[in-house]
C-alpha cells in the first residue's frame, strides 16, 4: 500500500478521528499541517470535483461564512484560488495517495473502501 499524506489541522476533531482510524488500521502516513504546509494547486485541482464544489469546502470556516459560500456560485478555479488564499476553507482532512484521487473528509466506511481500492 502506498504511503499516504494527511493534510490536517491539530485542532480539527475530524482530522484526529481520521488519523486515529488510520493508526488503528496500521496504515502509515505523513501528517502535514494544512495551514503551514498547504496543498498545491495541482493537488487541489485533483481533489475538487467540478460537479460538486461544496463537498470540498469546510462549511465551518470563517471565510465560508464571511463570503456566504453556501449560496455563492463559483467556478472550480475561483474556489481553488480561495482555498490557496485560506487553506481553512479546504474540507479536512485531505488524504492523498499518489495512485488515486485525493480523499476529503472522514467517514470510516468510505475511507476503508478508498484504502482498499
Amino acid at each position: 500500500m502506498p504511503k499516504l499524506t494527511v493534510y490536517q489541522k491539530k485542532t480539527c476533531i475530524t482530522c484526529k478521528k481520521a488519523m486515529t482510524y488510520l493508526d488503528d488500521l496500521g496504515v502509515p502516513y505523513d501528517a502535514k499541517d494544512i495551514v503551514t504546509e498547504p496543498p498545491s494547486r495541482p493537488l487541489l485541482e485533483a481533489a475538487v470535483d467540478e460537479n460538486n464544489l461544496k463537498a470540498a469546502m469546510n462549511s465551518r470556516s470563517a471565510i465560508y461564512k464571511e463570503k456566504n459560500l453556501g449560496k455563492a456560485t463559483l467556478s472550480k478555479a475561483q474556489l481553488i484560488d480561495l482555498m490557496l488564499a485560506d487553506p481553512n476553507l479546504i474540507k479536512r482532512p485531505l488524504i492523498v495517495n499518489d495512485t488515486k484521487k485525493p480523499y476529503l473528509g472522514f467517514d470510516a466506511d468510505t475511507l476503508k473502501a478508498y484504502l482498499k481500492n
